[in-house]
């Protein structure tokens, strides 16, 4: 504890409390699960998206179409049309039911319990979309 602990205690702990309340560390780790939640939706939206960026290009190169997509049109989904609602993603609010949760393991994927098979697969459904729009 930042107030009453003594130096030596300070320097051999993981973690000081500087106000010395206990339900710091609750909100601490509340916030922690609220954080990691936030950074795998944005990792989710993104990682899609790009998916389908590069399927449409690789497709429309396979099949000997005109390029759907110029450097420009990426640049635009990159830093527009993307990188504003992967921002609004990072600071959504906590779910109330945060704290039920069960603990992750630490040395388990970002990408585990399916995250990496419904990121590829809605990047193949919204290139699939978007070439047979084109």
């Amino acid at each position: 504890m930042e107030i009453t602990g003594t130096d030596v205690s300070k320097e051999a702990a993981e973690i000081i409390l500087t106000d010395d309340n206990f339900s710091t560390i609750v909100s601490a780790v509340e916030e922690g699960h609220a954080l990691y939640a936030n950074i795998k939706k944005a990792v989710h939206f993104l990682l899609s998206c790009n998916i389908a960026e590069i399927l449409i290009l690789f497709i429309a190169t396979m099949i000997g179409w005109v390029q759907p997509l110029l450097p420009l049109h990426i640049l635009w989904i990159n830093l527009i049309t993307d990188s504003l609602p992967a921002l609004a993603l990072g600071v959504e609010k906590n779910s109330a039911d945060i704290m039920k949760e069960k603990p992750r393991n630490p040395r388990e994927s970002i990408f585990a319990y399916g995250l990496g098979g419904r990121i590829i697969f809605q990047g193949i459904v919204v290139a699939a979309i978007t070439l047979i729009v084109y």
